[in-house]
């Protein structure tokens, strides 16, 4: 019996002695751990530069090249939060002798808690408008500044500017532009932007998860100097939503709606109507820009992402699948002076298939290309870099 109570009590003053020691160990392992991972994450974050070739083709402006320098950079070292900062100088050129020259970018700082985007350059485009075959050359900048004041939630403001003028082949068609309001001589449109953002993704470039709700109201005042007589304003929302089917984040489901609305449509300038294929920054797949030209817009895309991984080919490891759908509708009033009711209107429907191509693994930035086939019957592909949705 003494013995078994001095082996007891042994053993509980070996235990803690010992224990502390262990505790010690697993705490400076796991701190080890975080320090190996630390030294990984910024060996990863350093600047990358990546010159960019792709083929181009748009129904309106016909086929053609695009080269697109795009930098990715990281402002801070000691901000380990924020997302890569982007910066890309498309150049385009097409058959129809169309060209593009415009540098965009998204700047985050301050550990997420600053984000600025801005799109600016110079495009002369030979594309049909309203059936006419026509010119346009446009001068733009459009640009955000968003300030984090809660958690996932930020307030901000922009500004955009367009100058933008038509020209026809002969005097007759020129004639018909201006009577649709396009007229020959450069007219400026300067409007200020207030926006709302509400961001739970875990990455801004290629979230595996969360949404974010944007909403945008823009105002084109006369104080701005803008005529009094083509004073106007709008509202753009962007809500987009991902989901990783069983927490795998190589199968994505992706949803974007966008919608704009023309405030005071009458007032605008044809230069303002919602051109449904692209509107601002963001493109509506399946519909050449000048097919559908009206106040508002509405369209609700949905993606099917399908990555490969541990196929043994490092590039086919990098490659996705992706599967496209697509509703929308060109709505209000029209070019011609009349109005369309949402319901009167022909739904615009696409779908298609897209293949993507990691070229950045850690800032998740792809190249790709996507084929689809709309409900007039069109078909066109679309190449770049970044995501549709």
């Amino acid at each position: 019996m003494i013995f078994t109570k001095l082996n007891t009590f042994a053993c509980g003053l070996a235990a803690a002695l010992i224990s502390p020691a262990y505790a010690n160990v697993a705490s400076q392992d796991t701190e080890n751990k975080q320090i190996t991972q630390e030294v990984e994450v910024k060996n990863e974050r350093v600047n990358k530069f990546k010159p960019i070739i792709l083929p181009f083709y748009d129904p309106s402006i016909k086929a053609g090249i695009s080269a697109i320098p795009l930098f990715a950079f990281y402002p801070d070292d000691n901000d380990l939060v924020s997302d890569a900062s982007t910066i890309a100088i498309p150049l385009i050129y097409t058959s129809n002798d169309s060209y593009v020259a415009k540098v965009a970018g998204d700047i985050i700082l301050f550990e997420d808690n600053l984000r600025m985007s801005f799109e600016t350059g110079f495009t002369s485009t030979n594309m049909p408008l309203s059936g006419i075959d026509s010119n346009k050359e446009t001068i733009n900048f459009d640009g955000d500044l968003m300030f984090k004041v809660a958690e996932d939630f930020f307030l901000g403001f922009g500004g955009v500017y367009t100058s933008t003028r038509y020209t026809a082949d002969n005097a007759e068609e020129q004639s018909a532009l201006e009577d649709y309001g396009f007229t020959s001589d450069f007219q400026d449109d300067i409007g200020y932007r207030v926006s709302m953002q509400w961001d739970t993704r875990e990455h801004f470039y290629y979230p595996h998860s969360g949404f974010v709700l944007d909403i945008k109201y823009e105002n084109h005042a006369e104080w701005l100097g803008n005529d009094a007589e083509n004073t106007y304003s709008s509202l753009f929302t962007d809500y987009r939503h991902f989901y990783s089917i069983n927490n795998n984040p190589d199968r994505i489901i992706a949803t974007k709606l966008v919608a704009r609305y023309l405030i005071d449509a009458e007032n605008a300038p044809s230069s303002a109507f919602s051109t449904y294929g692209r509107q601002g920054k963001e493109v509506q797949r399946g519909y050449a820009v000048g097919d559908y030209i009206s106040s508002n817009m509405v369209n609700m895309e949905l993606e099917y992402r399908h990555k490969f991984s541990d196929t043994g080919n490092k590039h086919l490891d990098k490659s996705a699948m992706v599967l496209i759908g697509g509703l929308g509708k060109s709505f209000g009033e029209q070019l011609e002076g009349n109005t369309q009711d949402f319901r009167d209107t022909d739904l615009l429907g696409v779908i298609g298939v897209g293949y993507r191509y990691n070229i950045l693994p850690y800032e998740r930035l792809n190249i790709k290309v996507d084929l689809t086939y709309n409900s007039d019957g069109d078909t066109i592909v679309y190449f770049g870099f970044g995501e549709s949705i």
